[in-house]
């Protein structure tokens, strides 16, 4: 998400709707909106306190994204600013989710205490194919077993440093080639989640 961009947010409790701008983050703290006048909104954010529970939807390179939030602070003047918890989780309620795009990105896969070397060949907002092909890492494929808890961690390009995902092996196939291993995500954090979907969606453009 930036600075500037839309929010459609939704107060729980009420049911109502209202659009704002997000003009502040701190990472991982707290998100900072403007709300419009009150003439444009009909007296909602009069609702809002401390403690409301909000939905928040917003578009950002063209996919739809939501998380759930919860109001810590308001400021009234000399606007009315809406401060809310940052994130923990922030879901992409795009139809396209699931599209696979083709790449090859160094990556390994930690399982206990092992860690084994390969390359994700294709990957989604929900998972990716990991394979590995250095026969040498044959003692720690070993290890590999349906619906384990393992922890990707891969590069994407143009982006420093490693992302980290955990998630779940589904399935593993060897063959000549070597051997693939089908991931499904299960927890990433937002700032994770932004990186790779804005990769996605200029993938997938």
């Amino acid at each position: 998400m930036n600075i500037g961009i839309t929010f459609r947010l939704q107060i729980e409790e009420r049911r109502r709707r209202i659009s704002c701008e997000l003009i502040g983050i701190d990472e991982g703290k707290y998100l900072i909106v403007k709300m419009p006048p009150l003439h444009t909104m009909e007296n909602v954010s009069n609702l809002m306190a401390k403690g409301t529970e909000i939905a928040v939807k917003y578009m950002y390179k063209g996919t739809m994204f939501g998380f759930k939030s919860q109001v810590i602070e308001l400021i009234h003047n000399p606007f009315k600013l809406v401060f809310m918890k940052y994130p923990e989780e922030i879901e992409s309620l795009d139809f396209r989710g699931n599209e696979r795009v083709v790449c090859f990105l160094p990556a390994n896969v930690k399982i206990a205490e092992n860690i084994i070397e390969g390359g994700i060949t294709d990957i989604s907002r929900a998972g990716c194919l990991f394979v590995i092909e250095a026969p040498e890492q044959e003692d720690r494929i070993n290890l590999l077993e349906l619906n384990n808890e393992i922890k990707i961690g891969f590069y994407l390009p143009g982006i420093e440093g490693e992302l980290c995902i955990d998630s779940k092996q589904r399935s593993v196939k060897k063959d000549d080639d070597g051997t693939s291993l089908g991931v499904e995500f299960v927890n990433m954090d937002s700032s994770v989640q932004e990186k790779l979907f804005g990769f996605l969606s200029k993938a997938e453009a």
